[in-house]
């Protein structure tokens, strides 16, 4: 039995250039391509913006094949988290959340500072950020502002997510696998072509396990999960210059949720239930028009939200607040964009963009009886009050609707060989306007007994409060960038780069919970006569609008990177150093520890910081990787101020919280394939440490998560059509907080999944 191993240099993180496409090509390699670590693995260099050579794009930029995926057992933009240098997505719970941080700027909650597309659909909402990576032709992550060619909420980075096409990949495959905490996972999806000019693709997922955490309040898991969806697509090449391609997805999300602990006992023990529910629709036309010299993308795309989550807020046994917080969305976009395509000293792109959005939230709050007792009865009782809550529960209702819309026209030109061989210069510039309202309906009712000394029996009173308006804002933004490249050779180069992002401001909704707390005190006390206090209230006049609007946030991004063939098929680097000047950064908060939270804009901050990957192949079929990046991102003037003006807390030099300083992850990978063999025809081992770096959990910086990281191992068994893949994740089984908070004086964590492993057999006919 003899041992060869003819793969050609396998590699995880293709440290690459935007955009890229992963295809299993039949017949010829076109020209702008590249092949990856993985025999057969190709990656087609397009894009419908770029006017740069994709080959040596001057920006950081990972990009992962399907094979890259599968031996990072990589399943949603969550588990990239440190394989991707300075790159964080926190596990907060639920699919309902996916918080993005790059280079140390993110956000909790609200608008990303990171946008997601899919096959060049936006994704608007976060919520729909956490889905099923399944059968994925490669994902790319830009890394820094993007904002002249993606516009609003890219001023961290992108995520370009890209499916497979019928006409360029064909077959069957089937998968399925289990594991440990009752985990089990199927898939099926077909690829064919009709003719030469057609083909189509249909395919679908399940996935599910048993939850990894107890909650002692029910015994049972509080995590446990089901998934499901499916993706169809259809191409067709009109005539040999226009083609159109159609896709449609579905998702579907049930899920146990939010299984936060206490950080004391280390306990989950809570007495209201918590889910996440989600229904996910996407799809899209997109058509490409090849001229002479140049060529014209359409992309038309329609999502359609509907969600719900039921949180216990007070995380206790108590019964203090409960959240049931429902969503439906509509989102249209429409983007155009045309550029030259001949190989010329000077290149162009121009694009138009729209889109419109309409998001319904319904987020009731219920105060129950404990909550009720604290922050309503008590104050009252300890003051005196003559007044008796009669109600178990207060509900904090409300309506919110929030249509928005945007307008944004960009260009984009590059100068090659400016001067000198090998100098370019690349200009762009984006117009971005958006226009977003607010139309709020918040209302309560609470029921009471007041005592009156010259009455045997207390008077039964009702105070009922509605707080009811609308918010708008308008948002014009110019978004420049400014690149100077040199190429060094067809593998070596170094850029410099400027350019400016900005994150829409917004409305707060949660926040109405604790304002109409506020409106009902205010209309209790205004209801009793002067002799018992009335007419008396400690409720904030500040207007609404003032309260729950934000402003948007600002960054500008430079950047020094480059490429290096250090040793030509053997070894070579990558690294950018960056520095973030921001404004007006936008931070969540609890709001007076009762049911909401808020985001409010925190004064200046700066990010600065390096990354750098290594990339060595001592020999055929051996592969070793590492990647390191720092982000040191602090607030440069942050400093909160009571209703007087006085400064109570300042925050400047602290660390921005939830992001992590540093980023660490190392691998290997060894393929090999035996002749003669009844048995197996190939195996590959896959191994990577991932590390993540010191994260804070609030402005202050008293607390904080040290440095972890976990171990990861995949083994794929090859035989004909048949594949054996063995897995394990965080195999040393390592205690961690991926998320920590206040809540009442309390805290709070939700702790990282503990080991995992499982096998998964995979037919493809």
């Amino acid at each position: 039995m003899k041992i060869y191993c003819p793969i050609k240099k396998l590699t995880f993180v293709v440290f690459l250039l935007l955009p890229s496409l992963v295809v299993n090509a039949k017949g010829g390699v076109p020209k702008d391509t590249l092949y990856t670590e993985l025999k057969y693995d190709i990656v087609v260099l397009s894009s419908t913006k770029e006017t740069n050579s994709l080959k040596s794009l001057p920006a950081a930029v990972s990009v992962f094949s399907p094979k890259n995926l599968d031996a990072l057992q990589i399943h949603s933009i969550k588990d990239l988290s440190a394989i991707v240098p300075n790159y964080f997505a926190a596990d907060y719970g639920s699919k309902m959340t996916a918080p993005l941080y790059i280079r140390g700027i993110g956000a909790r909650s609200g608008d990303q500072t990171v946008s997601m597309y899919v096959d060049n659909i936006p994704y608007f909402n976060t919520t729909s950020f956490d889905s099923e990576l399944f059968d994925i032709q490669r994902v790319e992550v830009l890394r820094g502002t993007q904002g002249t060619l993606y516009g609003r909420n890219a001023m961290g980075g992108i995520i370009n997510v890209y499916t497979y096409s019928p006409l360029t990949y064909e077959g069957t495959t089937i998968k399925a696998g289990g594991g440990n905490h009752g985990q089990f996972s199927g898939n099926i999806s077909h690829y064919q072509r009709l003719n030469d000019k057609m083909g189509f693709s249909v395919g679908g997922y399940y996935k599910q396990d048993d939850g990894y955490f107890e909650n002692l309040y029910t015994g049972k898991k509080v995590d446990d999960m089901k998934n499901a969806g499916g993706r169809a697509k259809f191409v067709w090449d009109i005539t040999p210059r226009l083609s159109a391609t159609y896709s449609v997805s579905f998702d579907y999300v049930d899920q146990g949720a939010f299984p936060y602990a206490d950080i004391e006992t280390g306990d989950i023990d809570y007495n209201s239930d918590s889910y996440y529910k989600r229904k996910l629709l996407t799809n899209g036309l997109a058509l490409r028009y090849a001229g002479h010299g140049y060529e014209i993308n359409s992309t038309t795309g329609y999502q359609y939200l509907n969600d719900e989550m039921n949180m216990d807020q007070d995380y206790t046994r108590l019964s203090v607040f409960r959240i049931n917080q429902k969503q439906r969305q509509n989102s249209l976009s429409q983007e155009v964009t045309i550029k030259s395509t001949k190989v010329s000293d000077y290149q162009w792109s121009f694009g138009g963009y729209g889109f419109y959005d309409y998001l319904h939230t319904t987020p009731p709050v219920y105060m129950m009886k404990d909550g009720i007792q604290k922050y309503l009865q008590a104050p009252l009782t300890a003051v005196g009050a003559p007044i008796t809550f009669t109600d178990e529960q207060i509900d904090l209702n409300g309506q919110y609707r929030r249509p928005t819309y945007g307008l944004a026209a960009f260009h984009q030109s590059t100068f090659n060989n400016l001067l000198t061989k090998g100098l370019s210069l690349t200009l762009g510039l984006r117009l971005d306007y958006e226009k977003t309202k607010l139309k709020y309906n918040a209302q309560t009712v609470a029921n009471f007994d007041v005592a009156i000394p010259s009455m045997p029996q207390p008077i039964s009173m009702a105070a009922d409060t509605t707080i009811l308006g609308s918010s708008s804002a308008h948002f014009l933004e110019l978004l420049p960038k400014a690149v100077l490249k040199y190429q060094i050779n067809a593998n070596s180069y170094v850029y410099g780069s400027a350019s400016k992002g900005y994150k829409t401001g917004g409305n707060n909704i949660q926040i109405f919970a604790d304002l109409l707390q506020e409106a009902l005190e205010a209309k209790m006390m205004g209801m009793m006569p002067p002799s018992m206090g009335g007419g008396q209230s400690s409720a904030k006049s500040t207007a609404i609008n003032d309260r729950i609007s934000y402003k948007p946030e600002y960054s500008w991004n430079y950047e020094l990177g480059g490429q290096i063939d250090i040793v030509e098929n053997t070894l070579s680097a990558n690294f950018a150093l960056y520095y973030m000047d921001i404004r007006d950064v936008q931070i969540t908060q609890f709001v007076n520890n009762r049911g909401g939270r808020m985001v409010s804009n925190a004064g200046k901050a700066e990010s600065k910081g390096f990354e750098i990957g290594l990339k060595a192949r001592p020999c055929k079929g051996f592969y070793l990787y590492a990647n390191y990046g720092l982000a040191d991102a602090t607030f440069k003037d942050y400093k909160v101020k009571n209703n007087e003006g006085e400064v109570v807390n300042d925050y400047t030099g602290n660390h921005i919280p939830f992001a992590p300083g540093s980023t660490f992850s190392i691998g290997g990978s060894i393929s090999c394939g035996i002749k003669n063999s009844p048995v197996l025809d190939r195996f590959t081992f896959d191994t990577n440490f991932a590390g993540i770096g010191k994260t804070y959990w609030a402005e202050d910086n008293e607390m904080a998560q040290g440095f972890y990281g976990t171990l990861n191992a995949h083994l794929a068994l090859e035989k004909n059509m048949f594949t054996l893949e063995l897995w394990g994740k965080n195999i040393l089984d390592r205690n961690y907080n991926t998320f920590l908070f206040e809540s009442d004086s309390k805290h709070f964590a939700q702790k990282g999944k503990p080991i995992r492993w499982g096998a998964s057999l995979i037919i493809k006919l």
